[in-house]
């Protein structure tokens, strides 16, 4: 199985199906996003406020739309359609650049979404527009344009908004049937996690009923669905200790990728757990507020750096040579990849190690300082890879060999372009050019790449290899 998921570019979005189906193996990238700050629930009384929760949607990884007063009546939810259409219609008057999927859990209530959002068109010719170009939206090439479809026939399909309509509610006489289709039949969890796993960016889930209303939890299916509702209104009101109990309890066995023990002596380790404390007691003695252990797999950032309690991203990470860096033999993954990700998700990140820090503070800790003195975007820059080094550095070419050494792929970025060549090695390979509207933007489509090539097994070639002969 794959141990790297780069889909969600918010954990949070990926976490619960891990943990329910996969027992937490998945290493998912931490983060930079706090999310544990309190919001409050969203309630909507009447489906035109879906004009105004339609920025709850974009300012949130998870957002929970809770519709008290709906009714479920012929299989259908009437008012979770017409809430969606008018949230669609802001979106795209909003002209948002993220591309949009909306699923219903049955066939019944993809048509009535559909209706609904045909009928919003019909008397207003400038969301018409939009939304004709909306579904025909190809990127690079490939198509991305707004779908709707129900849970059998949604895999395959990501896009950066998921909008879920869970449809199931109390019918007019304010009681309900615990008969959600086939998420009750055997294998319903499967078509779950396909559902969860979508969204790239953000993921809506407009809701009828909230999880303590579901109690047939006997039924796997049901059980699933249950707790992934409770997950997501955690989240959506970030209530996140919460949530990472909600993950906890889905976890039957230990994950795959836990770091239970180290062959490494105990001093060592003894010596990387008081380095951390030590760093975050001496940097919220200077006035900042640290965070330990960000991320919700295997897979953390040690300490999270914020210079005030209410800020919406950490200003900076650090890697700390704990029981994870040294229970890792995958050096290449420990040294470069994990690193690299980090900073391709966004991240302003050093690697500090316990010796550095054991032979010289001061040193240490001014580095640390002056990294979180500098005000530049987070993803502007790769941060220094050592305590020792501050000064940011672009990025450089990079050269990879696939785990057989018969193929080479290398990436160079210039300004806002991406130079890619690829092929046999020993051959010129073939060049492609990809245009990015930044250089930032460049440095982080690179990180990207060479991130997803090491997760396949590509690694650099030995000291003194030359794969292309033809271009020494």
């Amino acid at each position: 199985m794959l141990s790297w998921h780069y889909r969600s570019r918010y954990e949070t979005l990926i976490s619960y199906s891990n943990h329910a189906f996969y027992e937490a193996g998945l290493l998912t990238i931490p983060d930079m996003t706090i999310h544990h700050n309190d919001k409050p629930g969203i309630e909507v009384q009447k489906p035109e406020e879906g004009i105004q929760n339609a920025q709850q949607l974009l300012h949130n990884s998870i957002s929970f739309h809770y519709l008290p007063t709906s009714v479920y009546e012929a299989r259908s939810n009437t008012n979770e359609a017409r809430y969606i259409a008018c949230m669609v219609r802001e979106l795209l008057l909003q002209n948002i650049p993220d591309s949009i999927g909306i699923v219903a859990f049955s066939q019944e209530q993809q048509g009535v979404i559909e209706d609904a959002i045909n009928q919003l068109a019909e008397t207003d010719k400038a969301f018409d527009e939009a939304l004709e170009k909306a579904m025909n939206r190809k990127d690079e090439g490939q198509f991305t344009g707004l779908f709707i479809k129900n849970l059998e026939n949604v895999q395959g399909d990501e896009r950066d908004i998921i909008i879920m309509s869970v449809c199931y509610g109390h019918d007019e006489h304010h009681k309900m049937l615990m008969n959600f289709g086939p998420i009750n039949r055997k294998g319903g969890e499967k078509r779950l996690n396909v559902l969860f796993s979508r969204a790239k960016k953000h993921m809506a889930i407009v809701s009828s009923i909230k999880h303590q209303h579901i109690t047939n939890d006997y039924n796997e299916g049901a059980a699933y669905f249950k707790r992934f509702l409770h997950y997501a209104e955690m989240v959506s009101t970030g209530n996140m200790r919460q949530a990472r109990h909600i993950l906890d309890s889905l976890v039957t066995k230990e994950p795959a990728g836990a770091l239970a023990s180290t062959d490494k002596p105990a001093g060592e380790t003894r010596h990387s757990r008081t380095t951390i404390a030590q760093i975050k007691q001496a940097l919220e003695t200077s006035g900042y507020i640290v965070d330990e252990m960000i991320g919700q797999s295997s897979f953390k950032c040690t300490l999270g750096i914020k210079k005030n309690a209410g800020d919406a991203h950490y200003s900076l990470g650090l890697l700390v040579d704990d029981e994870g860096h040294y229970n890792n033999d995958n050096l290449v993954e420990q040294y470069y990849q994990r690193p690299a990700v980090l900073r391709a998700f966004g991240w302003k990140l050093m690697q500090v190690f316990a010796k550095d820090w054991l032979e010289d503070r001061p040193r240490v800790l001014s580095a640390i300082l002056q990294q979180l003195s500098d005000t530049g975007e987070a993803t502007a820059q790769p941060a220094a890879t050592t305590a020792g080094d501050t000064t940011p550095s672009q990025p450089r070419a990079t050269l990879l060999l696939s785990p057989d050494g018969r193929q080479f792929w290398e990436i160079k970025q210039e300004g806002h372009r991406l130079l890619l060549r690829f092929g046999k090695t020993g051959a010129r390979g073939q060049a492609e050019v990809k245009t990015l509207e930044s250089p930032a933007q460049a440095i982080l489509q690179c990180e990207e790449l060479i991130a997803a090539r090491l997760a396949n097994g590509y690694t650099p070639p030995a000291a003194g290899d030359n794969p292309d002969n033809n271009n020494p």
